[in-house]
């Protein structure tokens, strides 16, 4: 800077000054906001959602893997229960911090290429998707680590594809690798934005060397374990294929999920695709500030890619059942895109209409946990200590085996951490030798008798074993008039 004239030498440092003024306002206001979320958590209490319940389930410790769901997430929790106990505020640490390393690490990779305004903008427009702003807060636990890891991606990669350097294809291999092993459709990430890449010049020639080959030696060696674990226990690890319903009968000439397909871009884009459209009417004669980078064109294509991809996949397998979340690989380089390209020259008005909309909607977030809390007939709303007191009145042998779904067996573990629990997943209780087995089912239909659960869970003792009568109870809410009726059956082994 010494070498420029005074005049270019003084509107440089201005530049970096306030560079540095937006990166640490965007830092303090993300984390702020993270930290209510977990005050709000502790402040409401209750019940443990599903996801949450899971955690107190399947994190036995430190194994390549538990069941349908990859291992990172449960790892990390295991760690922080190691340091804060199996409590909520460790619950809710870890989901926190992995959205907030969400929206920082997106940041960071976007400076790669563009002012830290235009990052900061563009990161927030995250926030616009439902599913990301509502859901992952509410109730989500492995999808959280998937958009951490997504972030995490993007950022090595585009650092990547400016540096060339060892350093920066070493992490990007090692945020490939930790998303290997966060959540199966991460994997539409890396592809997607290596097949744009190779469609731009610009970023081709820094993918296309021998320094790139280090990112998939490094992702290999991280998701070996957990995936020669899942070769080892397809009956586990496959436990959940069934909620794509996939159709074994002869394929529809349009299968059901393409408009379950269609319906679940629709609804994950349409808030963030309105927003834009009113910040671009507000900016319409705006000139923009910088010139469009290739990485508009990269997220573009990336999200074209993946989105065609996917009809196509949903189209050939038959799908039966989707899930909006699980399009979110999809729907993120499609946001980033557009509002790369927005706020590049968005007026001082437009932008501050935007940021409004933003405080706007985490009011409404905030305002909508608390309402969901106390909600009739609400998860967290939930009284088990009728059935603690029910159980413990059955007065079953302490080595009793107890098997539950997550939401019921997690939050009864929460309350008798002594308890032997287990999750209701296929083959889940096959290594036990336990010869006492209580069962809980929140399915009332009385044709599906609980002994078959037995047998589901492999309890070696299922098919021959003494099975006492069935009973039911029906748990309060602590708020408002519904309950919730569960069966419970008891097993000897012979």
């Amino acid at each position: 800077m010494t070498n420029l004239p005074p005049d270019r030498a003084t509107g440089a440092l201005a530049g970096y000054l306030a560079e540095a003024r937006t990166t640490r306002l965007f830092f303090l206001i993300l984390t702020l906001y993270f930290v209510a979320q977990i005050a709000l958590r502790l402040v409401l209490g209750g019940a443990l959602e599903t996801d949450e319940a899971e955690m107190l389930l399947m994190t036995p410790g430190l194994r390549w893997g538990y069941g349908p769901q990859l291992p990172l997430y449960n790892w990390l929790q295991t760690g922080l229960f190691t340091i804060f106990g199996e409590t909520l505020f460790a619950l809710s640490l870890l989901k926190n911090l992995l959205l907030w390393a969400t929206y920082a690490l997106l940041f960071v990779g976007l400076r790669a290429f563009v002012p830290a305004r235009v990052a900061a903008l563009s990161a927030l427009s995250l926030f616009l998707i439902p599913d990301i702003a509502w859901e992952a807060e509410r109730a989500t636990t492995h999808s959280n680590m998937l958009l951490a890891t997504i972030s995490a991606t993007i950022a090595g990669f585009l650092w990547s594809l400016r540096t060339g350097q060892w350093r920066h294809w070493a992490l990007f291999g090692l945020a490939m690798g930790l998303g290997g092993i966060a959540k199966y459709n991460f994997w539409a990430i890396p592809a997607g934005l290596v097949l744009a890449a190779l469609t731009i010049p610009e970023a081709r020639q820094r993918l296309l060397s021998l320094r790139a080959l280090i990112a998939p030696v490094i992702a290999a060696a991280i998701v070996a374990g957990p995936y020669l674990w899942m070769r080892a226990n397809p009956d586990l690890a496959l436990s959940s294929v069934g909620k794509m319903e996939l159709s074994e009968e002869a394929a529809r000439l349009i299968p059901e999920g393409v408009s379950l397909y269609l319906q679940g871009l629709v609804v994950l884009l349409i808030l963030p695709t309105l927003v834009a459209a009113v910040l671009w009417v507000l900016s319409r004669r705006q000139t923009a500030e910088t010139s469009a980078h290739w990485s508009v064109s990269l997220f573009q294509r990336t999200g074209m890619v993946l989105a065609l991809a996917g009809l196509i996949l949903v189209w050939v397998a038959d799908v039966g059942h989707i899930t909006p979340r699980w399009l979110l690989p999809i729907v993120l380089p499609l946001v980033i895109a557009l509002y790369l390209h927005l706020s590049a020259r968005l007026s001082r008005a437009a932008t501050l209409g935007y940021l409004g909309t933003l405080a706007l909607l985490a009011v409404l977030v905030f305002a909508g946990l608390s309402l969901d809390r106390y909600k009739d007939g609400a998860r967290r709303d939930l009284d088990f200590m009728p059935l603690v007191q029910m159980i413990e009145d059955m007065d079953l042998p302490e080595d009793t085996l107890i098997v539950a779904d997550f939401y019921v067996g997690g939050n009864l573990a929460r309350i008798h951490p002594d308890w032997r629990i287990l999750s209701d997943l296929p083959a889940g209780a096959r290594m036990e030798e336990a010869t006492q087995l209580l069962l809980l089912s929140r399915n009332m239909r009385a044709e599906q008798g609980l002994s078959q659960l037995a047998a589901r869970v492999g309890w070696p003792y299922a098919t021959e074993a003494d099975y006492g009568a069935e009973q039911q109870i029906a748990l309060p809410f602590h708020h408002g008039e519904k309950t919730l009726p569960l069966r419970l059956l008891h097993g000897t082994a012979r």
